[in-house]
């Protein structure tokens, strides 16, 4: 009986560990924001994972202010997506690096006149006000982690920031931006493709 306690005991911190385990990633992420240590916070990105997010996002939105999305049909959707990629470089480059991302993080600014209001800004002072709604607004699935914020907003205007387990420590892999900024960064990409044209 005792050996079946212990081991119900061990295994309750384990699996108390595994659930606090990310959200003390997430943390370390946005100590680094905090205090505008870009090496730090570069230390605890997947820039590759997080330039692939973005590129989505962005090329997807290209491909519905288009009305390309719907002559291409979903399996021509996912190769357009993947070609539309190197048009969508300059963007993603300008919104990937040490010192804009912590711009777009902190303040909503995506460089290229692109922005949100700074209260919307995912690591914003704002969005940190209450650590239980932060708690509240994540879900965790295996090896992702995803943090809703600023958490008091709509799911429209909220970034879904995704950390993922990477060499044995979360990292931010992913942010879904808000419509209203990814649509922003799209219709660069029309103007940018329209003046490639002329």
């Amino acid at each position: 009986m005792r050996w079946t306690l212990r081991i119900a005991a061990i295994l309750a911190v384990f699996l108390l560990a595994y659930a606090i385990w990310p959200v003390a990633g997430f943390y370390r992420i946005a100590s680094a924001i905090e205090a505008r240590d870009a090496p730090a916070l570069s230390r605890r990105v997947d820039y590759r994972a997080l330039r692939k997010s973005l590129t989505k996002q962005i090329v997807e939105t290209y491909l519905e202010l288009t009305g390309k999305e719907k002559k291409l049909g979903l399996f021509g959707k996912s190769i357009a997506i993947g070609l539309g990629a190197s048009y969508a470089d300059p963007i993603v480059a300008r919104l990937v690096n040490e010192a804009t991302l912590m711009e777009l993080l902190t303040k909503g600014s995506a460089g290229g006149g692109a922005k949100i209001p700074a209260e919307l800004a995912p690591f914003s002072k704002s969005a940190f006000q209450s650590g239980w709604k932060i708690w509240w607004n994540s879900e965790y699935r295996g090896d992702d982690y995803y943090v809703y914020l600023p958490p008091q907003k709509s799911a429209e205007e909220q970034f879904r920031v995704k950390l993922s387990l990477s060499q044995w420590q979360w990292k931010l892999a992913g942010l879904d931006l808000p419509g209203a900024l990814r649509v922003q960064l799209a219709e660069e990409l029309v103007k940018q493709r329209e003046s490639e044209k002329d």
